[in-house]
């Protein structure tokens, strides 16, 4: 229980850290600077999807599918 509570503030920080990269880089700040500058546009697109992937991930195993049959449910 605790590992799932963990991963929620780790992408929320992730997403959150990249939509600072991606307002910052408008105004000439990167908060990514030890990237080489190919990857480094693309960093706060990775820290968002990275935090997305990871908020996704936690939610689907909190909740229980109500739709899926017998089978495939866990027996608890």
């Amino acid at each position: 229980l605790k590992w799932l509570f963990m991963g929620r503030i780790v992408g929320i920080i992730l997403v959150i850290a990249g939509i600072a990269d991606f307002g910052l880089s408008y105004m000439g700040i990167n908060l990514t600077p030890f990237l080489p500058p190919a990857i480094s546009k693309f960093s706060p697109m990775i820290l968002g999807g990275l935090g997305l992937l990871i908020l996704n991930g936690q939610s689907s195993e909190s909740n229980v599918n109500e739709d899926a049959p017998d089978r495939f449910k866990d027996k608890e």
